[in-house]
């Protein structure tokens, strides 16, 4: 079979022709470079595109959409007041609570006391606030009273005693108690709410004198202790020696009654100023107690319970109903207040 020869002019016989063949050669030798260049740089970029086995696919989400797919929690309770510009206080099952609020919550228009719906993100270090709508007013009937200023039980709160009975009282905005003595005698306005009542206003009728009976003291004691009157007051049994007071007889009083009786108190010893046997457990500043007797021809026993509030530091957590203690606390023209107390 005869083989197809291509025709190839002699480039060293010079001439047209060969002058011609060397610039076709040139042509087809440099295009033939630039196409392998682009069908390297093809493939790269194709096997680039491709999915490699270590490759990741990974969803990404907006802020938005993940505050959407956030369950806010629905909850309802007493409105307390602001704590701070930032902050409210909200009584949730009988727990106050403190919430941030989150931009945009306004909360000027509601009043103390008011009970109220709310939603919040308990994601972070302090519940924040989404939204928060009254579902209930107080009361509009304000009740005028009189009583004995008790002191503070928290930042929003205060202890008044009325007749003989302790309650505890929510700050309006509009109240001001910082000047507010303890042990003072005073005025004062107040709602009934569903929770606690709310304090109105309040006016000084007559301060405690601190060179007598507001003197405050230590005083070391002992007793059985009972339990928790409230979140910030305890109850302990006492047993305890009376010096008789100037005037004061229990010559008519038999072992074992129910008596009635007020004292003044030293850090040396409780001096009796009056006693009566009574029938039935009385109201108002005297102490209900039994009789036990005499102790000797100047002093008698008298058992009695006894309500103090807790002290900023004292714990009594780890403290067992019935349990023997010995504590010591503060006295003072209100309530005795706990500074320290533990089982013997």
């Amino acid at each position: 079979m005869q083989k197809t020869v291509w025709w190839e002019p002699d480039p060293a016989a010079g001439g047209h022709l060969g002058r011609t063949y060397e610039r076709v050669r040139a042509v087809y030798k440099k295009a033939g470079f630039i196409l392998t260049v682009i069908i390297l740089v093809a493939g790269i970029a194709g096997a680039g595109c491709q999915p490699g086995n270590e490759e990741i696919d990974v969803e990404t989400e907006t802020e938005e959409e993940r505050d959407e797919q956030v369950e806010y929690i629905q909850s309802e309770g007493i409105f307390v007041g602001q704590i701070d510009s930032q902050s409210v206080e909200i009584e949730v099952a009988g727990q106050p609570r403190a919430f941030a609020l989150s931009e945009g919550i306004d909360v000027s228009g509601i009043g103390s006391g008011s009970r109220v719906s709310f939603t919040y993100d308990d994601r972070g270090e302090r519940p924040l606030l989404q939204s928060i709508e009254v579902t209930d007013k107080p009361s509009d009937e304000v009740i005028q009273s009189e009583g004995t200023y008790v002191g503070r039980i928290d930042s929003r709160s205060v202890e008044i005693e009325i007749n003989g009975e302790y309650r505890a009282f929510t700050i309006d905005r509009e109240a001001t108690v910082e000047d507010l003595i303890d042990g003072s005698i005073i005025a004062f306005t107040y709602r009934e709410t569903d929770s606690r009542p709310v304090l109105m206003s309040v006016e000084i009728i007559e301060e405690p004198d601190p060179g007598q009976d507001g003197e405050t003291i230590e005083v070391k004691g002992e007793g059985i202790y009972i339990g928790q009157i409230d979140s910030r007051s305890v109850e302990i049994f006492r047993s305890r020696a009376f010096t008789l007071g100037r005037g004061v007889s229990v010559n008519n009083i038999a072992d074992g009654s129910k008596v009635a009786f007020t004292y003044t108190e030293t850090r040396e010893r409780a001096t009796l100023k009056q006693i009566e046997a009574v029938d039935s457990p009385p109201e108002g500043e005297v102490i209900p107690g039994t009789y036990n007797g005499r102790i000797d021809s100047h002093s008698v026993e008298i058992e009695y319970d006894q309500a103090f509030t807790l002290g900023e530091e004292v714990d009594v957590e780890s403290i067992a109903e019935g349990s023997e203690i010995v504590f010591t606390y503060r006295t003072g023209p209100a309530r005795p207040v706990l500074v320290s107390i533990s089982e013997r």
